[in-house]
C-alpha cells in the first residue's frame, strides 16, 4: 500500500463540514472511534501538518454512516465544501486567473501542493479534458472528496454546464482513477 498524506486545510474543511452536518454527539462518537488520530480531526490543525490520508477518510467513511448516506454521496459534498473554503482561504490565488485551461494546466502543480503522494495526469482537448491519478492509494472517500474538489474548480473557472465523471476507479478494480470532464 502506497502511504500518502494530506495538507490540514482541505482536513479542516472536512472538519467544518462534518460539524455543520452531524450533531454534535455523533461527532463525539466518530472522535472515540478514531482514538489517537481523533487529535487530526480538530479543524485546527496547522496548515503546514501533513495528515495521514487513511485517517481522513476512515472519518469520512464514519461521517458518512452518521449520516446515513452513501460515502460517494457524503464524501463529494464534502469536497465541495471543502473547495469552497480553500477558494476562500489558501487557495485564493487561483481565483485571479482561473480559466479552466489555466487550472488544468496546472493541476498537477497544485495536486503536489496538497498531497504528497499520486500522480496528476492531464490531457486536454477543446472542451473536454481528462485527469487521471496514479500512484495513489485508493478510497471510495478519497475519490468522492476529489470528485466534489474537480467539480467544484470546474465550476468556478466559468465553464458552461461543466461535467465531470468519475469515469474508472481503482477502488472498483480499474487500473487507475480517471476523471473525465466535458464543458461549453
Amino acid at each position: 500500500m502506497i502511504a500518502a498524506t494530506i495538507k490540514a486545510v482541505p482536513v479542516n474543511g472536512l472538519v467544518q463540514f462534518v460539524e455543520k452536518e452531524l450533531a454534535p454527539d455523533q461527532l463525539v462518537a466518530i472522535r472515540q472511534q478514531l482514538g489517537d488520530d481523533a487529535k487530526w480531526m480538530t479543524g485546527h490543525v496547522l496548515a503546514t501538518e501533513q495528515v495521514p490520508i487513511p485517517v481522513v477518510n476512515r472519518f469520512t467513511e464514519l461521517a458518512a454512516a452518521a449520516k446515513k448516506e452513501s460515502v460517494k454521496s457524503f464524501g463529494k459534498r464534502a469536497g465541495r465544501f471543502g473547495a469552497e473554503v480553500g477558494l476562500k482561504s489558501v487557495y485564493k490565488f487561483i481565483l485571479a486567473v482561473m480559466s479552466i485551461e489555466y487550472v488544468l494546466r496546472k493541476a498537477p502543480f497544485m495536486w503536489s501542493r496538497v498531497y504528497d503522494g499520486g500522480v496528476i495526469h492531464v490531457e486536454q482537448s477543446p472542451n473536454r479534458a481528462r485527469i487521471r491519478i496514479t500512484e495513489m492509494p485508493s478510497n471510495e472517500a478519497l475519490c468522492a472528496r476529489v470528485t466534489g474538489w474537480f467539480e467544484t474548480i470546474g465550476e468556478k473557472t466559468g465553464a458552461k454546464d461543466l461535467r465531470c465523471i468519475h469515469s474508472a476507479c481503482a477502488t472498483e478494480g480499474a487500473a487507475e482513477c480517471v476523471w473525465d470532464f466535458v464543458w461549453r
